[in-house]
């Protein structure tokens, strides 16, 4: 998910916003290939003005932006490959508005899954979600998910391994208890043992993507490679 842009470290949280052009798409896909990474999770409604992403034309619609809708076409049109694991994601965190707005997402949820569907391989439905929603909210999400895909529908969330997990889900992608910046302080074993942890309590199968953005460093990969080799892991988020 992390990629280094120049000096910086950016995410594929932003292949659809409207602030990156089309000089830093390039350069991210450019860096996913070189590194064989096969698999892009990037927003798809996001009101925050560093990452904005939106397809219509006002803040909760409902006309749509046809010209941000063709860009999306184009930049996606790789998720037509069957080994490239294209995953959207519903909704950010940091916006209880949006949260609390049910009648836009039931507008919004089948727009998304049906529009999107020829490009995609599952459907995320909300980044560190439980900052947010309620696990109720999530599982009415996940209801509405599943009336319009038959793609797996997963959440993004730093989990606890106590508490429920929302009803429905058919997989994880699990962040780290730290902010990934501070990946490079925790070793290989530690990351591997919270990450069985989490596939055995939550019973999911689980994509680990936020542990470390140093992510030219020896440690992520040392950290990647355990994970990969635990049961039940079917995603990473840094290079092997």
């Amino acid at each position: 998910m992390f990629w280094p842009d120049g000096n910086a470290i950016d995410a594929t949280w932003g292949t659809l916003a409207r602030n990156k052009d089309n000089a830093w798409f390039q350069r991210m896909a450019t860096w996913q290939i070189a590194h064989n990474m096969n698999t892009v999770l990037f927003l798809t409604y996001n009101r925050d003005p560093r990452c904005l992403v939106n397809p219509f034309t006002r803040t909760y619609g409902p006309d749509i932006n046809w010209t941000e809708l063709q860009k999306w076409a184009v930049r996606l049109e790789g998720g037509k490959k069957p080994d490239l694991f294209l995953v959207p994601c519903l909704f950010c965190d940091d916006d209880r508005e949006t949260a609390g707005n049910i009648a836009f997402q039931d507008y919004y949820i089948p727009l998304i899954c049906v529009g999107l569907d020829p490009y995609i391989k599952a459907v995320c439905i909300g980044l560190e979600m439980n900052e947010c929603y309620s696990t109720a909210s999530m599982e009415r999400i996940i209801g509405v998910c599943k009336q319009w895909t038959k793609k797996p529908i997963v959440v993004h969330m730093r989990w606890n391994h106590k508490d429920r997990l929302p009803r429905g889900l058919d997989g994880l992608i699990y962040e780290h208890p730290w902010h990934p910046n501070y990946g490079d302080k925790h070793s290989a074993d530690e990351v591997a043992s919270i990450g069985a942890d989490v596939i055995a309590k939550s019973g999911l199968p689980v994509w680990f993507n936020e542990y470390n953005t140093n992510v030219n460093g020896q440690r992520i990969r040392e950290q990647t490679r355990a994970l990969a080799a635990l049961p039940g892991c079917v995603g990473v988020g840094g290079v092997l």
